[in-house]
Formats: structure tokens, sequence, C-alpha cells
């Protein structure tokens, strides 16, 4: 009897798999450009906000009210630090001495930026003026984008007419004034103008506002 000596069959070992090797260097290139891109983000953000706060300086603002016409002391005055902005131009904070001592224009809140345009070295009304409040409609008046603090107007006087009279030949009085404050109405198209007139006019505007005839015309020359 023979027997069989050889020995049993060994499987074979499986081939190994194959690993793609792409898809994670592309992801670790995206992720790497990820990472330059916020590096750089942020390094822009820094560099605005460090602009920005760069861009502050000392101005004038108020500290509390002061009427119009009222002199302006030192305790009137607060510096406060804000950002520059187009079409801004408040008094910096060195120029103090520039502003103390003089008359304010219009009358001042507390936290108003204080410009050159609202105080003034002649008070407010001058000697031999007075001050009136006219209320006009946007038919007796220009733009009131066209008039502005310290504008040269005329107060024309509209003449009372009846129906018997017959053309009007002789030109209307006229009246000059200095704009010192404008604002809007309480009713809708109507503004309040305060201006400064002549001591020796200033009864007969004050009539004629009352009477609703005056026209104001801003005064080119």
């Amino acid at each position: 009897m023979s027997v069989n000596t050889s020995a049993p069959a060994r499987a074979l070992p499986a081939a190994p798999i194959p690993v793609p090797r792409t898809a994670p260097r592309r992801r670790s290139v995206a992720q790497g450009a990820l990472a330059v891109l916020l590096i750089i983000v942020g390094a822009l953000t820094a560099a605005y906000v460090a602009q920005r706060i760069g861009g502050t300086h000392d101005y004038l603002a108020m500290a509390r009210p002061v009427g119009k016409g009222a002199q302006i002391s030192r305790d009137d005055l607060v510096v406060v630090r804000v950002n520059q902005a187009v079409g801004l131009r408040p008094i910096p904070a060195a120029n103090a001495a520039q502003v103390i001592g003089k008359r304010a224009v219009m009358a001042l809140v507390p936290g108003t930026l204080l410009t050159l345009d609202q105080v003034t070295e002649t008070p407010v009304p001058a000697p031999g003026h007075q001050l009136i409040g006219i209320a006009l409609g946007e038919d007796k008046m220009p733009s009131a984008s066209r008039l502005a603090v310290g504008a040269k107007v005329l107060l024309v006087v509209v003449p009372v007419r009846s129906n018997t009279d017959g053309p009007d030949l002789v030109p209307p009085r006229t009246i000059t004034a200095t704009i010192v404050q404008l604002a809007a109405g309480s009713r809708s198209g109507q503004w309040v103008i305060n201006v400064e007139v002549a001591t020796v006019d200033a009864p007969t505007v004050a009539a004629l506002a009352a009477g609703d005839r005056i026209v104001l015309v801003l005064d080119g020359s």
C-alpha cells in the first residue's frame, strides 16, 4: 500500500489593492490655497482697521447748548476723536483759540461738530440790525439747496392790488437782508428763515411777513 506524502496545496496570497495617490494630493493643494486665501483676507482686514484707526483726529464739538448769537466759551467746547469723512470740515482741537470768544451763527446743541460756518466774530444781530423770522412757501423763494447761512438776499415787497388797478409800472420795493438760519417749517413746502435786516427796516419786514407779502430773492451781486 502506498502513502501520499505530498504537502497540501497552499492558497496564493491576495494581490494588494492599489490605492490612488492623486485624490489626497488634490485635497492638500486645495486646503493650502484656502489657507493662503484666509491669511491674505486677514492681513487686508488688519490693514484696513489700522488705517481707519490711524485716520482719526481730535476735533471740537459742543459740550452744552449755546444760543444763536451767544458768545462761545472754553467750557462750551469738548474734544472728540472721530474719523475723517468726505464733506466734513470740523475745526481741529488745536484751533480752539480761534473759536473761543466768537459768537454762534445758529443755535448749537451738545454733540455738534463745530465748523467755521457756525461761528462769527460779528454779533448776531450786528449793531444797528435786528433779527426777524419769516415763513415762506417754496413758491416765494429759491430752492432751499441754493440758500446758505450768510447769503445776501433781497426781500421783495409784494404790492397790494385791487381789481381796478392797471398795470404796475413802478418797481416793487426791496429790502436787503442776510440769512442767519434756515430750517424746514411745520407745514409741507414751508421754510422758516431767520434774516438780519437794518433796524429801520425791521418793523416793515415784520408787518409784511405777517401779511405774507414777501418774496425772497438770492442776491448775486
